[in-house]
């Protein structure tokens, strides 16, 4: 445990890493289809939006995810929004964190303005976009408040009890032990890997896992935590940054994958929500 309190310490010092270069055409075209979303978002055109999303298209909300699974699906109650004051919302800095030739993963500064062009709220948000075969969009997104509208204390505990449950939730995995992997995730759940994964029950991937078919397809023995980082805090969600590492039953390790997990707090327990998996690194 107190190996695990240093790392959790550290993650507080970590800002999130920026994609690498050699992905550069990839991040601008993703970039592209985010700018081309908010200005068809700031007309209220939501039969345009639908052109800037991939599908199946996924809005994580509080404990929640709205899963959007074909164009038409996708709603948004832009009349609310004018009530709240709302008239136009502004990109002010778009981080790309992970990015290969299908995917980027982004941390956007985002602000709303009102009818006399007065800020009316700034927050963050984090975008997994994707290449499809029409093209790139947004396939999902999780947005809140800017950090500092948090407290000191309350963001490291945060931080340190979404920490402790993802390593735990490694321990289980690695037990192969289905059951306990249930007080580490929550249902329902959305993994996007090479095909998208909805679970909406305990006995669906990604929350059930065949362990025995890894150890056959893979000769997966154990699998390791690397390079944890925070990507954004709210009282109730922690969205990292990381990778792991498969090892098979020779000890050897086969794969690296860099990924982002988010983690949630429902009803006082921390568990994975929502997981994008970039390709695989063959050492």
């Amino acid at each position: 445990m107190k190996k695990l309190l240093t790392i959790i310490t550290l993650l507080f010092l970590l800002a999130p890493a920026i994609a690498p270069a050699q992905n550069e055409e990839a991040i601008q075209n993703a970039k592209s289809a985010l700018e081309n979303f908010l200005e068809d978002w700031n007309r209220s055109d939501l039969d345009a939006i639908q052109k800037h999303l991939s599908f199946p298209h996924v809005t994580h909300g509080q404990g929640r995810l709205i899963v959007a699974q074909q164009e038409g699906d996708f709603a948004q109650d832009f009349g609310m929004l004018r009530r709240q004051g709302w008239r136009r919302s502004s990109f002010d800095s778009l981080l790309p964190l992970q990015a290969s030739e299908s995917k980027v993963n982004f941390l956007v500064d985002f602000t709303r303005y009102g009818a006399d062009n007065e800020i009316i709220s700034s927050g963050q948000v984090f975008y997994v976009v994707t290449k499809q075969h029409d093209g790139w969009g947004m396939h999902y997104r999780s947005g809140g408040p800017p950090e500092r509208a948090l407290t000191e204390g309350a963001r490291d505990t945060a931080i340190q009890e979404a920490t402790i449950a993802i390593y735990k939730f490694f321990e289980a995995f690695n037990s192969a032990d289905n059951n306990a992997l249930l007080n580490y995730n929550h249902v329902p759940q959305a993994m996007l890997n090479t095909r998208f994964l909805h679970a909406t029950n305990n006995e669906t991937p990604p929350v059930r896992m065949n362990f025995d078919a890894m150890r056959e397809s893979e000769l997966w023995s154990y699998s390791i935590l690397e390079d944890l980082e925070v990507v954004h805090v709210m009282n109730n969600k922690v969205i990292f940054q990381l990778e792991f590492e498969r090892f098979n039953s020779s000890g050897n390790k086969y794969s690296r994958v860099p990924a982002v997990w988010v983690l949630t707090k429902i009803n006082d327990k921390w568990g994975v929500q929502y997981r994008s998996l970039m390709p695989a690194i063959i050492p």
